[in-house]
């Protein structure tokens, strides 16, 4: 049993399962430890930790230690911090989230005793509204404020800003967590910032003329030297970093990492191609991601505890302390008290991931553990830095509450603790126990020679390396272009090398000689910046022209996808190196999509003069293969009628190269994408085939008869057969698609089936494959009410079923029902929405308008909790009460208690069709009542109420009949009176504050 268990719980436990008995004596013994636990709890979620304490409720990996480095009332309500160049600590603090009434603040921390606490702080501005990150430039430091970016600078040398410049304004303000934030120095020297998701018009306040830069699905970039500004790929959230060598990252809530594959600049450069993604996940997202809380954190939606539900201040690791955890992706999640790390190993320009739980030492990840985690429910890390001594500092705002109260149910938007912590801030050091650290008089490099600060760029550590490179940027002395051609030429770190050419091709100081040096290195991470800088310094040379050959072909993956993007409009698409790419490119989805974007309009020439040499694309990962469906879909739309004829003659090759080996997934999609172009462009291949010479012309039947085959044969992968459906309708081969539909052993395919046969017309077999609508599944039904909303004549086939009362109007969803009620056709129209009117019957709504007076009596909730158990459970589930057959209602923060009683009263009228209720008639005389949870060839699996599963043998079933309702009856009113329908009401609304830890503004009725 946990802490979090209520106390009656305990009591009604021991009432049920405890005679006098020595077991029984142990149980109450045991009871007030219990208790005890769970007051600890509600104290830790009421009040705070002091700082010493805070650092006992932490979990870390075995050799690490935390420390305290800052904290209250040197620091308040921290959210993001740097270290300038002689080692001192710039916070900035949002101490008027969510209010927004103009408390931010930036302060400098110092510690002068040099003890490893910054004791000492100075406000270097404040009154500022909702200041969100900060950069540190020249001699002063650009700040990202609500709306706007400016530059803040000491003049006179007393630590409080003197000068305060607006650079850009226009971002949206539209909500206190979604603004501009993070400003990062690029290694183009220029500074991006997240966008915070919500977009704006962004203008640069120092020039009149400048126009207004629509950044809406954007992050924004500025060079802080000239003032221009422009949109980068994004966007993100809250968080924003680089790597070693340049690759950006963002965040938002639910996906904790998102490498920038393809910048908006290339966008812009090959405008001809529609991409379908230009950032991926790099760890993974959404309802695929996993944390691990030491707390029993809240979450506004139930349906996403255990996952990332406010991913912010993405950092890629790239000290030297912790050695282990180089090149780590770390992410806070403030809701869960934590901090996730997770080490991505890059493949070319591939990325896998794995969790980097645990104790590292050994390499082996520990499951179920983050790398940080606190049972202190007012830890809220929200943002991480590299230090000067290599250390990893976490940012914690130490908040009772962090969410935003726009994202929060009604009845929490005024709680009485939503500010509580706004006097409080912490930031703490994770370091190896007894490492020996850089001493704190080595953290200065501000005075630093122009020599030593490019031997910086060589440092294990890379806030040195990134500081020497800021400094560099500012000064651009005369004399680091021969130190740093030196360093470009001679260092053994390659990621010194990139910063080196990159600080040279940025002050345009960069030779020829040291680009074709850098685009033979053996090291892929700089071959991929000779890419970028030979893109800018391209003059068509012969030389240059060798080494786009030589990097368009290189082994790496990474170098490819950045030589297409750089060069691809540098070289011609009817050369031998640019067809050549047209295979090699298949190995990823991101290069992939590079080549189509670089190859524009010459797509269809390029795959055309590959397709001449009727070759197998051998392809068999299913990854490639889609690459490929990608690549030769686009293709055969850019094709001249010349060229169609090319592939046809490619695609006659199939059956040769079916008998030579094993059937290769690639050839069959890429079969399916040129037939599918061809007829989205309503080209007559057909006619086509039918002039080929007739050796040709003959093996497209063999490909129809193979097709066939495989669909049949036992070793045949589903995807394969997928692929083979396709072709039967590519052969109108409507005869055996049909009969599929009828075979049981295929149910799994039945709604690929019902899709592809859009192209019958067959009035009569529409009918029949209509009128066995309730039989379907419901995933087959959704596939069939689609194929049908296809077609005028099918849609009448299906309003006359409904107006029959064969198939049930609650059949079909409300979005389906949507588009027939908008109709173009006025009859579909009319009759639709006469159906429509029929979906809940004039006593239930009667019976609603009756009960309407029930939200205005005062529900009571533990009440409504017994009302639940006994009406409501064997059904649904709420917290640990029930059984989880039914859809989920837990999560009732965006539901009005009008619309609970709705759907309690008329369970009928919006029904998910996953949860229908089904009834299954055997041979032997048993009825089976549920909802299908899972179909295959031989078998159904109905789950019913109390979540007992029934599984029956498709050979012994005689019928399986949709009933067209819900499973929950009607009549609960006939069962509770109205008090019992509002305390249940209250029940289901109230049910997770029950146990007292969430400080609400009106306390639940008792």
């Amino acid at each position: 049993m946990q802490a979090e268990y209520h106390s009656s719980l305990i009591k009604i436990e021991l009432t049920m399962f405890c005679r006098p008995s020595r077991n029984c004596v142990l149980l109450l013994l045991w009871l007030p430890f219990v208790v005890v636990a769970q007051e600890e709890e509600v104290s830790q979620r009421i009040y705070s930790a002091t700082p010493e304490e805070s650092i006992k409720h932490f979990d870390i990996p075995t050799g690490l230690e935390i420390e305290l480095v800052a904290s209250e009332p040197q620091v308040v309500d921290p959210v993001a911090i740097r270290f300038d160049a002689v080692g001192r600590m710039w916070v900035v603090e949002m101490n008027d989230y969510p209010s927004g009434n103009g408390t931010s603040r930036v302060k400098l921390l110092e510690d002068l005793d040099s003890d490893g606490t910054f004791e000492t702080a100075h406000v270097f501005a404040d009154n500022l509204v909702f200041a969100t990150g900060i950069q540190p430039w020249k001699q002063g430091v650009i700040v990202t404020l609500a709306g706007k970016v400016v530059y803040l600078k000491d003049t006179d040398r007393d630590n409080r800003a003197d000068v305060h410049e607006v650079w850009y304004t226009g971002f949206s303000e539209d909500n206190q967590q979604l603004r501009a934030n993070h400003p990062r120095l690029g290694l183009d020297q220029k500074i991006y910032v997240a966008n915070g998701l919500r977009g704006g018009l962004v203008k640069n306040s120092r020039d009149t003329e400048s126009k207004p830069l629509n950044i809406s699905g954007m992050d924004f970039m500025f060079d802080p030297m000239t003032g221009e500004y422009q949109t980068v790929t994004g966007n993100g959230q809250f968080g924003l970093t680089f790597d070693d060598v340049g690759n950006r990252y963002v965040c938002s809530n639910r996906n904790p990492a998102m490498q920038i594959m393809i910048e908006d600049r290339y966008l812009r450069k090959y405008p001809s191609v529609a991409v379908s993604s230009v950032k991926k996940d790099v760890v993974k997202a959404g309802q695929d991601s996993a944390i691990y809380p030491l707390t029993n954190f809240w979450t506004t939606s139930n349906l996403h505890e255990g996952q990332f539900t406010a991913a912010c201040g993405v950092m890629v690791y790239r000290g030297n302390q912790l050695a282990w955890l180089k090149d780590a992706i770390l992410t806070c999640d403030p809701t869960g008290n934590l901090v996730h790390a997770e080490k991505v190993q890059s493949t070319s320009s591939e990325n896998s991931h794995y969790n980097y739980y645990g104790p590292f030492y050994y390499g082996t990840p520990t499951p179920e553990r983050e790398f940080l985690a606190s049972r202190d429910h007012w830890f809220r890390a929200v943002s991480l830095r590299t230090g000067p001594d290599g250390c990893l500092y976490v940012v914690d705002m130490h908040r009772a509450v962090i969410e935003h109260p726009q994202w929060v149910p009604e009845e929490l938007k005024d709680r009485k603790d939503a500010r509580s912590g706004d006097d409080k801030g912490r930031i703490y050091r994770v370091k190896p126990i007894n490492a020996r650290l850089e001493p704190k008089w080595n953290w200065s490099i501000a005075n630093y020679s122009t020599e030593e600060l490019v031997l910086l760029l060589e440092h294990p550590n890379s806030w040195q390396r990134d500081t020497a490179f800021r400094l560099l940027t500012e000064q651009r002395p005369e004399e680091a272009v021969m130190l740093l051609g030196r360093l470009l030429n001679y260092s053994r770190e390659p990621v010194a090398r990139v910063l080196a050419l990159r600080l040279l091709h940025g002050w345009e100081k960069l030779e020829v000689a040291q680009v074709t040096t850098v685009a033979n290195h053996y090291d892929r991470r700089v071959r991929v910046h000779a890419c970028i800088v030979l893109e800018d310094t391209w003059k068509d040379t012969t030389e240059q022209q060798t080494l786009a050959r030589k990097l368009l072909t290189d082994r790496e993956s990474a170098v490819r996808l950045q030589a297409i993007l750089s060069l691809g409009d540098k070289v011609k698409h009817d050369s031998a190196t640019w067809t050549a790419l047209a295979r090699t490119v298949l190995k990823d989805e991101y290069t992939t999509q590079a080549f189509l974007m670089a190859s524009g309009d010459d797509i269809g020439t390029v795959l055309a003069a590959t397709l001449v040499n009727k070759a197998s694309t051998e392809i068999t990962d299913s990854g490639q293969a889609e690459n490929t469906y990608r690549l030769f879909h686009s293709a055969a739309k850019k094709m001249t009628a010349e060229q169609q004829a090319i592939a046809l003659e490619w695609i006659a090759e199939l059956p040769k190269w079916v008998n030579e080996k094993v059937v290769s997934l690639g050839d069959v999609r890429s079969v399916r994408a040129i037939l599918e172009s061809f007829e989205s462009l309503q080209v007559d291949w057909r006619g086509q085939v039918a002039g080929l010479p007739e050796d040709q012309r003959v093996q497209f039947d063999v490909i129809w008869m193979l097709a066939r085959e495989w669909i049949n044969h036992i070793d045949t992968s589903e995807t394969m057969k997928r692929e083979a459906l396709a072709l039967l309708a590519f052969a109108r081969d409507s005869k055996t698609l049909r009969e599929l539909l009828s075979n049981p052993e295929f149910t799994h395919f039945h709604s690929d089936i019902l899709g592809l046969l859009h192209f019958e017309k067959d009035v009569s077999i529409w009918q029949d494959i209509i009128s066995r609508f309730p039989s379907m599944a419901p995933s087959v039904k959704r596939a069939l009410i689609d194929v049908v909303l296809r077609d005028s004549l099918r849609v009448k086939i299906l309003l006359d079923e409904l107006e029959a009362n064969t198939i049930s109007v609650n059949e079909i969803d409300a979005v389906r029902m949507k588009r027939l009620t908008s109709s173009g056709d006025p009859d579909i129209a009319q009759r639709s929405k006469a159906l429509q009117a029929t979906i809940v019957n004039a006593d239930r709504q009667a019976i609603l308008e009756e009960y309407k007076s029930v939200l205005e009596l005062k529900g009571i909730p533990k009440e409504g909790e017994k009302v639940f158990r006994q009406n409501c459970a064997t059904c649904h589930r709420i917290g640990e009460i029930g059984s989880q057959v039914a859809p989920d209602i837990s999560d009732s923060r965006t539901r009005q208690p009008l619309q609970l009683l709705t759907d309690i009263l008329q369970p009928n009228k919006a029904i998910d069709n996953n949860y229908m209720h089904y009834s299954v008639v055997t041979k032997d005389g048993r009825i089976l009542d549920g909802i299908i949870t899972e179909e295959t060839s031989n078998q159904i699996t109905l789950m019913q109420p109390e979540r007992k599963i029934a599984t029956v043998l498709r050979s012994e079933i005689d019928e399986v009949q949709s009933r067209g309702v819900s499973l929950m009856p009607e009549g609960l009113e006939k069962k509770v009176t109205q008090q019992q329908m509002a305390d249940l009401i209250s029940f289901i609304k109230n049910w997770r504050y029950l146990d007292g830890r969430t400080p609400l503004a009106k306390p639940l009725n008792e």
